[in-house]
């Protein structure tokens, strides 16, 4: 006696071989056609522009990373940390908005880091920023840039030097207290160019790829 499970499985090989064959197209074409769909999918980039930092400034958020290591923080890495200008998203067309900020003149300009913060509060932390001296030179280029793109969303600048893995509010006053203790000169530093980035978002951490620079240039004679 054969088992009725041996049975159809047995039957199953007796089948004509069109219609297996015809399950493998079916199969296959099916993987093929959905293929071809993610491959004419826009290809996107996720844009941001920024200010880059010079290295003293990154030495100052060592210092902050060592201080804090009690802390549940994630420190930004220094090759990642910069001023942000605008966050312009998901973009097709790349080109279009290199050829936008092409149009921006600036003479350099200072900047001095001083102070830190953080968001959005003193007793609910989710980020630890250090902050910037007022510059109206810094306000009008970011003005200009932002307005190339219609954004009119308000903007503190800071530079952001940690996150908290969660928010962190049974230990912000202990934070606080730890924060207090950290003193350093404020630096002030030559913004000569800023830069447009791709960020791609891995398991590992964001990957920056610069995609263009765009030097100042003398406009006062």
């Amino acid at each position: 006696m054969v088992g009725r499970e041996s049975q159809l499985t047995f039957a199953f090989w007796l089948r004509p071989k069109k219609s297996f064959a015809m399950m493998y197209f079916r199969f296959y074409a099916r993987d093929y056609i959905t293929f071809i769909k993610i491959k004419a999918l826009p290809s996107l980039m996720r844009l941001f522009i920024a200010i880059d930092l010079p290295l003293q400034v990154k030495d100052v958020v060592s210092r902050f990373e060592k201080e804090l290591s009690m802390f549940k923080l994630r420190f930004v890495k220094p090759e990642h940390m910069h001023i942000t200008l605008t966050f312009l998203g998901d973009i097709e067309d790349v080109d279009a908005i290199k050829q936008r900020l092409g149009k921006i003149r600036f003479s350099p300009f200072k900047l001095k880091i001083y102070a830190y913060g953080f968001f959005p509060s003193t007793k609910k932390i989710r980020v630890i920023w250090i902050g910037l001296e007022h510059n109206e030179e810094f306000i009008n280029l970011q003005h200009d840039i932002r307005e190339l793109f219609d954004n009119k969303e308000k903007f503190m600048p800071h530079i952001t030097i940690a996150r908290a893995r969660e928010i962190i509010i049974r230990e912000a006053e202990q934070l606080n207290y730890a924060t207090k203790k950290i003193s350093y000169e404020p630096i002030e530093f030559v913004v000569d160019k800023f830069v447009l980035y791709n960020s791609d978002l891995t398991p590992q951490g964001p990957i920056h790829t610069i995609l263009e620079e765009y030097d100042a240039v003398a406009l006062h004679v």
